[in-house]
């Protein structure tokens, strides 16, 4: 999912996960990171807005972790 603040030149980037154990939450988290990293979901809007935030999401059943990671 990407959320927009053209106003502020500013993008979001999120990428979700479920996963099965509670131990693997903040791992999960990274490796969503990495996803939107690898597969350049930012890519598009480097050129038109100013800063770009990455969110990394895992849930475990009604638990969640986020992680935010900022664009060079």
């Amino acid at each position: 999912m990407v959320v927009y603040d053209p106003i502020e030149g500013r993008v979001a980037v999120f990428e979700a996960k479920y996963f099965h154990t509670i131990e693997d939450m903040e791992k999960d988290c990274e490796k969503a990171l990495q996803q939107i990293d690898k597969k350049m979901y930012a890519k598009d809007y480097e050129e038109e807005y100013d800063e770009i935030f990455y969110y990394g999401i895992a849930f475990f059943r009604k638990r969640c972790l986020v992680k935010r990671m900022i664009s060079d």
